[in-house]
């Protein structure tokens, strides 16, 4: 009889798809699946304060993770940021948390530090990397495009390559993302972030309007409730799993 209503309750329950891409620390692997990330183990918190639900995460390159979101194919995307155009096809839960975008700069080009208290017009000569599709800050594309054309990489960690090699001056990237790679190859000593954030802004699950993900918005929006009052999320964004 047990056994007999354990099928009966795995039948019945609900099974999400997420998506994101790789994007360590946020999301981690190499395959389809990723083996963890600051990003997955959010979603599986929020699965845990939620009944007949659970979730898997696929990755996928950015581009047709957003196309398969919006076309029902995948049932969320793993915290982002809000746009009009994404809330056309996303339904967007409260804020998850908080992401900062930072520069960051090659310690021996710049071996006094950098400012740039006064604004972009004092850096924005020098050459800037940064991920390709990111959205950091409209201004600050726009002040470095008119001097030099922006170079984009598909990676964060492409991009501190090129900034260790001298190819590049600048490059702008999550403030997690960099802390995480700089850690991960012990280059404390070669990189370091530029002062104050470039942006900072509230990331939010998307769920799906064309797959019906929708209808569990109320309940993803308590679940994450919780979860900040109880501390968790901070919790899980400071997780040594994912520090170096």
């Amino acid at each position: 009889m047990a056994a007999f209503l354990f099928a009966a309750a795995a039948r019945a329950e609900t099974v999400l798809t997420f998506c994101y891409d790789p994007y360590p620390p946020y999301t981690l692997g190499t395959g389809s699946i990723p083996s963890g990330g600051l990003k997955v183990d959010l979603l599986d918190a929020v699965m845990e304060r939620i009944g007949g639900l659970s979730a898997v995460t696929v990755l996928l390159p950015w581009q047709r993770c957003l196309a398969q979101a919006k076309s029902g194919e995948a049932d969320g995307i793993l915290p982002l940021y809000k746009s009009p155009e994404r809330e056309a096809f996303l339904a967007f839960t409260e804020p998850a948390f908080q992401q900062t975008n930072t520069l960051w700069y090659n310690r021996g080009r710049f071996p006094d530090g950098l400012a740039w208290s006064a604004g972009y017009a004092g850096v924005s000569h020098l050459r800037l990397g940064m991920v390709n599709g990111s959205v950091i800050d409209p201004e600050m594309e726009a002040a470095f495009s008119a001097r030099n054309r922006i170079v984009k990489s598909g990676d964060a960690a492409g991009l501190m390559q090129m900034l260790l090699f001298g190819q590049l001056d600048l490059i702008a990237i999550d403030d997690a993302v960099g802390r995480y790679h700089v850690g991960l190859n012990g280059w404390h000593d070669r990189i370091a972030a530029a002062g104050k954030p470039v942006s900072s802004r509230m990331s939010h699950f998307g769920l799906s309007r064309a797959s019906g993900a929708a209808a569990y918005l109320e309940e993803f929006d308590r679940a994450i409730r919780e979860l900040k009052a109880e501390g968790e999320i901070g919790r899980i964004l400071h997780s040594r799993n994912y520090s170096h």
